[in-house]
This record gives C-alpha cells, structure tokens and sequence, in this order.
C-alpha cells in the first residue's frame, strides 16, 4: 500500500470515529430529554392560589386568607323586609304591619357608608268603632350616615343615623283626631345592624332595628309617636 492510499484510509476512519461520538452523543441527549419530560409529566399538578377568588374550598386552607379587600367597594343595592309597629301617637290607633324598604348607597371607607332609600310600611286601624276598621299606608324617603365595624373578614356590627320625609296615604286618620298625618313631616332616627358577608364577594345578608320619630304622627293630645321596625336585608355590591 502506497503513503498517499494509508494517509486516506486514516483520515476516513478518524472521520468514522468522530461522527460515531457526535451520533452517540445525541442520542444520549435525546435519550435524557425524554426521561426528564415523561417524569415531569408523572409529577402531581399543584394549582398556585388565586388571591382574587373566595371560593377556596378545594384548595389547602394555606392557600389564601379571606380578608375584607377581596370584597366588592363601592355603590351597593341594598332591600329589606321585615316589620314595623308605634309607640304612642298613632300607635294607640293602628296595628303593627309589613315594612319594606329598597336603597341606593356608597361605600366611602370600609368604615363609613352613605345611603338613600325608599321605605313603606302597611297598617290597619285598631280603635273603638266607629268608624270601622281600615288600613292605611305610609310612605318615606330617608337619607342614613353608617359607621361600620368589622369584627372579622366576613362578620361586621354597624350603627346608622337617618332623616328624611314622610306621609300617610289616606286621611283615615283624621276621623281619629289625627289632623296632620296627610301633611308630609320630618322623620329622624337610627338603625343598628349586623352584617355577615357571603362567600360570594358580591353579597352579604344581615339583621336589623330601629326606631323612628314621627312629629306628624302624633296623638290627639300631642303624644309623640315613635316608629320602631325590625328587617332582614340583602346587599348588593357592584
């Protein structure tokens, strides 16, 4: 064999030898990738905590921590329905009956609120005949100042101060002596309530009582009436 024929024959197996490595070398690699991507794939998916969302049953109870600022802020909708009765006044004339009340409200601070409603209540009168029995209904429109206090993320406690106008709808009660219950007078009271926050940071639910004074209510002999109602509500906040 010629120097030029061996010099070639070497340079060919050097080449073979090299491009063998690179080969192995890459299937080696490729052999690991597909090890590490078929663990990968057999490894548990844990599902990262989503701050934003109240539903946190099916995550770890170390997930997330309800707090109030997931909560909905600002304008609210808000309806009641309870019942309301007098002290005096015209409560020595008339039964306590069904009272509703819808409102429109602002949420300043987590600790002050604004509200506007519309309230009325259904009453049937009680009182020596005659004349005889009859019901009549009364009308207001309130403006209310609440401070609220939370007691923890979802339970709160909140004291309102109102004032506004109101009216009876009938004259029945000036067959009473009651001569200024069609005029629309000036109402002002308070309201104290308990608030509980639903999971849904929308919604919450409470309980509440209040009285009312009712200068045009007032009794034959200048009695003060006093309004006194109880409810239940339902928020909404935007």
């Amino acid at each position: 064999m010629t120097r030029d024929a061996w010099r070639r024959l070497t340079r060919s197996k050097a080449t073979w030898t090299i491009g063998a490595w690179i080969l192995a070398g890459g299937v080696a690699i490729a052999h690991g990738a597909l090890i590490t991507s078929v663990a990968t794939a057999q490894e548990p998916f844990e599902e990262e905590p989503d701050p934003t969302r109240l539903d946190v049953e099916r995550l770890p109870p170390e997930a997330i921590e309800v707090t109030r600022d997931l909560y909905a802020h600002g304008f609210f909708l808000e309806s009641m329905i309870g019942a309301r009765g007098f002290i005096g006044g015209v409560g020595r004339f008339s039964n306590a009956g069904p009272y509703l009340n819808i409102g429109f409200g602002y949420e300043i601070w987590r600790w002050l609120w604004v509200k506007l409603s519309v309230d009325g209540s259904i009453h049937r009168t009680d009182a020596p005949r005659p004349p005889s029995p009859a019901a009549f209904e009364l009308l207001d429109v309130m403006a209310e100042v609440r401070f609220q206090l939370d007691l923890s993320a979802r339970a709160a406690l909140w004291l309102g101060g109102e004032f506004g106008l109101g009216f009876v709808t009938t004259d029945v009660l000036r067959t009473y002596g009651l001569n200024e219950t069609d005029n629309i007078g000036l109402i002002y009271g308070g309201q104290l309530g308990f608030d509980w926050h639903m999971r849904n940071r929308h919604h919450s639910i409470g309980v509440l009582g209040g009285s009312r004074l009712h200068p045009n209510l007032q009794g034959p002999d200048g009695e003060l009436a006093i309004g006194v109602h109880g409810a239940l509500y339902l928020r909404y906040v935007f």
